[in-house]
């Protein structure tokens, strides 16, 4: 059980809140952030190898192209433990993807667009303040919804948006906190 809390603490203190601009990395944050309806991160981030494994590193060009076949055997794959729906949706998701790179330059420019290129810092001292939605969070969800993603309501969203960096929830007492902030600082930087 130790070395898995330990997965969650070096996501925590090397991952977590830190800006991310690659879309392939934003691809993996969403889908695994789509889990978080059956999972907690622990047994997420225990299984992450077998997902990147799976999806092909999570590369949409890749797992765009799935097929019956490829989902099946990825939802019968015992060691995953991910349900039939939640690998169609994160193929759907590939599928989305490709289709908003191709007419916004990139998905990472499309989902930083929506917060004009700066995350949120939030300086909440509390864990219990720090909130499972936001309005921003709502309406990237609907947009989202709107251009035929899955598994995308406003609490996934937000926790993707906390792990992507687009927010900056890491409590004001964190080691993280200052880290994060000095990296949200920086001017974006299309990749």
């Amino acid at each position: 059980m130790y070395i898995f809390y330990k997965l969650y603490v070096q996501f925590h203190d090397e991952c977590w809140g830190v800006p991310v601009y690659d879309d392939n990395q934003l691809f993996e944050l969403l889908s695994l952030c789509g889990m978080l309806m059956d999972y907690n991160w622990t047994e997420i981030l225990k299984r992450k190898n077998l997902f990147r494994e799976a999806f092909a590193g999570f590369e949409p060009n890749i797992v765009a192209k799935m097929g019956e076949d490829e989902i099946m055997e990825i939802a019968s794959n015992k060691d995953i433990m991910l349900a039939e729906s939640r690998v169609r949706s994160i193929v759907e998701n590939a599928r989305c993807i490709l289709k908003i790179a191709k007419a916004h330059g990139s998905f990472s420019g499309y989902m930083w667009g929506s917060v004009n290129y700066k995350p949120t810092i939030n300086r909440c001292r509390h864990s219990r303040n720090v909130p499972l939605r936001t309005p921003k969070a709502e309406a990237i969800s609907k947009d989202l919804l709107k251009h035929g993603f899955r598994l995308v309501g406003p609490v996934i969203v937000y926790s993707f948006m906390q792990a992507a960096g687009m927010s900056i929830d890491h409590l004001v007492d964190c080691f993280r906190f200052s880290e994060c902030v000095n990296l949200a600082e920086r001017p974006w930087r299309h990749v």
